[in-house]
């Protein structure tokens, strides 16, 4: 017996089981929604605004405080003179790797402060000793202190150095010239400096101080050259 074939289906027919699905509803807002967004929106833009004018109304107060400080106090830099160099130790010897020097000496460094009302603070700070060919001859350094306003202050600062020779002629030549005062040596002074006014002080700025290259010789008879002054490493 043959089994009987389902019925096809005319074009267009729909089953009636099969719910149709609807499209998306459009959801109407409520005008009050639009208006509580825009009023989120110009609330942002008036606390930018607001922010932006207390900043700019600091900036103003700041510039015009640092201009009034200026005028009225006329702020100066200090003034820096390499003052003495005294060699306590002072020779070449050999080493297996070389030739080192051995050198012990006292260094005096003398600031001047020619602020009227402004005393000058001082960080710790650190000389450098240089010699011919750039050979370190010592390093020193001396804790902080307070210089007050129009004083002269001079300050020591006691080296070592035990420095490797790369070149053995570098040996002789720095003896010799040890020896007939022809030596050219410098003196790189970095520290930090502020100002201040009975209790208030500033922060400090970095400070490089450059005393040109003298010989021996020079030293001893009392020369007495100004140093230049770098501000912030530049």
């Amino acid at each position: 017996m043959s089994q009987m074939q389902p019925l096809k289906k005319p074009p267009g027919f729909k089953d009636p089981t099969i719910p149709i699905p609807m499209p998306p509803r459009k959801v109407n807002l409520p005008p009050s929604f639009n208006a509580q967004k825009k009023k989120n929106r110009s609330c942002c833009c008036r606390c930018f605004c607001c922010c932006f004018l207390i900043i700019l109304i600091l900036l103003l107060l700041l510039v015009s405080a640092c201009g009034l400080f200026y005028l009225w106090f006329d702020p100066k830099l200090p003034v820096f003179h390499l003052r003495s160099l005294e060699f306590t130790k002072f020779n070449v010897s050999e080493s297996q790797d070389g030739q080192r020097l051995n050198a012990q000496s006292a260094l005096g460094v003398e600031l001047k402060n020619p602020n009227v009302e402004l005393k000058i603070v001082y960080g710790d700070t650190r000389v450098d000793l240089k010699g011919e060919n750039d050979v370190n001859m010592g390093a020193g350094e001396v804790v902080g202190f307070v210089l007050e306003n129009r004083k002269v202050k001079v300050v020591k600062f006691v080296m070592k150095s035990n420095e490797l020779l790369y070149d053995g002629s570098i040996g002789k030549l720095i003896m010799n010239g040890f020896k007939n005062k022809n030596l050219r040596v410098s003196a790189d002074v970095s520290t930090d400096i502020g100002v201040g006014y009975k209790g208030w002080k500033s922060w400090k700025i970095r400070v490089k101080v450059s005393c040109g290259t003298l010989r021996l010789k020079q030293i001893e008879n009392g020369a007495t050259p100004k140093c230049g002054i770098t501000l912030f490493n530049w």
